[in-house]
């Protein structure tokens, strides 16, 4: 006999290692790659999913698809899919949503850029997350009382006839924007640039549960980690101009972060809309600009953005949330649907954009993208690093305690 029986179906005296499970797995990618990266397209366009990452770490097309950074954490012994397992329980007991980019409820819009999450943290309800007619409302966060007005006429407008406004939950207009869906009893999305478990700026605290109780609030960075500075917002204005069929520039300077979220915006394909203003307020010279380049179409209410939206100019009878949820609503896929073949084989590159994104003006860090690999500090918990500093480009952004 010259080996075993193959109808004897096992080979070897040892079972088989049995598979990790596919959400820890895709942990282990996100963290691996990190929060951002530009590489996520290319690792899911080489191997399809998370698991099959994880088979292939120490392969040579893990290195060429992940760089030669996460190729090397990602066969560190402490850094595995189940060192994860107990953060997992944590979120759980939270109600903190793991959304993985194979879920059904993670949002079929981020699957359309290349440095897509590989993994969202929701609290609320995320079956907003796939609804149509979301709307990206940004703007100054220290608006003038035109800016503010504006902010809560066109919101309510599009609030009531069904759109989902999408904004940063940050100070000034995001939160007016947010407010206006509130007071009409609709859902928003709140994209936060911190992580899931806090909330910028503290002083939103009872606006976020008000979202959370008739909509959600997403973030990329995971709790338990340590906030990542100005980055996260810069990454979190991506995720806004992705998550919407259009976005809404209510109020902003020449040079403030509400122009990276538009640039994100034109390099997406998504319309832009500013509201136009006063020629001799500050806050208005970006919006106005915008206008006289040709970059954005005016929108002085609600109405003007309905067409786009595919919004029916008279509201319907029913409540705002039961008007979402009718049938079929924010469903885009089967459960358990697969998205390997939904993405395009080309996927278009991500520029670095200049300036705080919340109008810290034209001294902001100048060499940061929206596309760049950062290592959560969560992952470097897990690869136990604590206590080490975080870098960027030789730029200090966190110090983990």
């Amino acid at each position: 006999m010259t080996g075993p029986d193959p109808a004897w179906g096992q080979t070897s005296f040892f079972p088989p290692e049995p598979a990790p499970d596919p959400l820890l797995c895709w942990l282990w990618l996100a963290g691996t790659l990190g929060v951002g990266s530009s590489r996520n397209g290319s690792v899911l366009d080489a191997f399809g999913g998370a698991q099959e990452a994880w088979e292939q770490r120490g392969s040579e097309a893990f290195r060429r698809a992940a760089g030669a950074p996460a190729a090397l954490r990602a066969v560190q012994p402490d850094n595995t899919p189940e060192h994860y397992r107990a953060f997992v329980r944590r979120c759980e007991a939270r109600r903190i949503r793991i959304l993985t980019y194979d879920d059904p409820d993670y949002p079929l819009a981020l699957t359309r850029i290349p440095d897509m999450p590989l993994v969202l943290y929701c609290t609320g309800d995320p079956v907003w997350l796939n609804e149509p007619a979301a709307v990206g409302m940004v703007g100054s966060r220290k608006p003038t009382e035109y800016g503010l007005r504006a902010a809560e006429d066109i919101g309510c407008g599009l609030a009531r006839a069904g759109a989902i406004v999408v904004s940063g939950l940050a100070d000034g207009l995001d939160s007016a924007g947010h407010r206006a869906a509130v007071q009409e009893h609709c859902p928003t999305i709140g994209v936060l640039g911190v992580p899931i478990d806090k909330t910028y700026p503290a002083t939103n605290r009872e606006l976020r549960r008000q979202i959370e109780a008739n909509g959600c609030v997403i973030s990329e960075y995971p709790p338990e980690s340590m906030a990542i500075g100005r980055v996260g917002f810069l990454q979190r204005n991506r995720l806004i101009a992705a998550l919407s069929m259009a976005l809404v520039v209510v109020e902003a300077q020449e040079k403030s972060g509400t122009m990276s979220t538009v640039a994100h915006a034109e390099r997406y394909g998504k319309p832009v809309f500013a509201v136009p203003g006063s020629i001799y307020s500050p806050n208005s010279a970006g919006t106005n600009g915008l206008l006289r380049e040709g970059r954005a179409k005016a929108v002085c209410k609600a109405e003007d953005l309905f067409s786009t939206l595919r919004l029916d100019a008279a509201p319907a009878q029913a409540g705002c949330a039961e008007r979402h949820r009718a049938e079929g609503a924010g469903v885009h896929r089967g459960q358990g649907e697969r998205r390997g073949g939904d993405r395009p084989a080309e996927r278009a590159a991500h520029g670095s954009f200049a300036g705080h994104p919340d109008e810290a003006g034209a001294d902001g860090p100048r060499d940061l993208s929206a596309g760049q690999e950062v290592y959560s500090a969560l992952t470097a918990q897990t690869l136990n690093f604590e206590g080490q500093p975080l870098y960027i480009k030789g730029e200090l952004l966190c110090q983990n305690s």
